[in-house]
């Protein structure tokens, strides 16, 4: 990249990274022991810790809250988080129609569980590259985010848990992962347009799962997965095309074990032309439309609760 391109994308970083203390990030809210309530920030909003008390929900960070987040609470309400937990991760845009789409398609496609769009960015649009760039910040987040869960596991045990992230948001799922110690694991995570790099090390990441990772891929992204990621780089800072373009590759110096978590864990479904029926052209945003979402997206996650079932009993 050219120097001037180079200074200019870091007086972008040093700039999101001032304005990032004024951010209004959701609390994350967690039951200790004594089931008194544990609150890291002072501006949630009270009806979301009355629902779902472990939640950082994004509705009131989106300007259209009133009308297309309309149902965020809905989703959170205890009688769904009987039935498990979906938190969607959306991509370095923040809080948008892409990702509340996801979370539409998901309920849609019947997945009767709590649904929890989960805005890990600062909340300021402008600051895109900064999202991307900001590896230490995002691993500060995804630590934050692997609380979440085991506070959601610890009040309904055995209850299946889902990551279902796009774009940066796909990375920041891997992310999560690594975050979650060693015994404890989620059922599914699902991949769509992931800003990864394709040789990133999953080893981790795939030993937190009970289903394994699916990672839905498309050659067809290339303006952002092509051609940004190798500008901008991915959120694992990589100069590479994105493995939400070509698909993950096995890294060479893996162990024998590793290889066969892969075989076991690592699901890489590519695009093809019948996904357009279900109105994904097979761009970056195509796999973010509720229709795709619904009859690609949630019959995985209902497959990996009746796995996580069988493995209770």
């Amino acid at each position: 990249m050219p120097d001037l391109a180079r200074r200019l994308y870091r007086g972008l970083l040093a700039f999101c990274a001032m304005g990032t203390a004024g951010c209004q990030t959701p609390a994350v809210v967690v039951h200790d022991q004594s089931d008194a309530v544990v609150t890291a920030s002072h501006d949630e909003p009270e009806s979301h810790v009355e629902t779902l008390p472990f939640t950082r929900s994004s509705r009131r960070d989106f300007p259209a809250q009133g009308w297309w987040c309309r149902d965020f609470e809905a989703w959170l309400k205890p009688e769904r988080a009987e039935h498990g937990y979906a938190i969607v991760l959306p991509g370095i845009e923040g809080t948008s129609f892409h990702n509340i789409s996801i979370a539409r398609g998901l309920v849609a496609g019947g997945f009767d569980g709590a649904v929890e769009v989960c805005d890990w960015t600062t909340g300021h649009w402008p600051c895109m590259a900064y999202h991307l760039m900001a590896l230490e910040r995002n691993r500060a987040v995804a630590r934050e985010i692997a609380t979440q869960i085991m506070a959601y596991q610890d009040q309904y045990p055995g209850r299946p848990v889902a990551l279902i992230g796009h774009s940066g948001g796909g990375a920041m799922s891997v992310l999560v992962l690594e975050a979650l110690p060693e015994d404890r694991k989620v059922s599914r995570v699902i991949l769509l347009a992931a800003a990864i790099s394709p040789d990133y090390d999953l080893t981790r990441a795939l030993s937190r799962t009970e289903s394994g990772i699916v990672n839905f891929h498309s050659w067809g992204d290339i303006p952002h997965l092509v051609v940004g990621t190798l500008a901008l780089g991915t959120i694992d800072r990589e100069h590479s095309v994105s493995a939400g373009a070509s698909g993950f590759h096995i890294p060479s110096e893996l162990s024998e074990d590793a290889r066969q978590l892969y075989a076991d864990r690592l699901h890489q479904i590519p695009y093809r032309l019948e996904m357009a029926r279900s109105f994904n052209a097979g761009g970056h945003i195509g796999p973010t439309n509720k229709a795709f979402v619904s009859e690609w997206v949630a019959p995985l996650l209902a497959k990996a609760g009746d796995e996580s079932a069988d493995r209770q009993q």
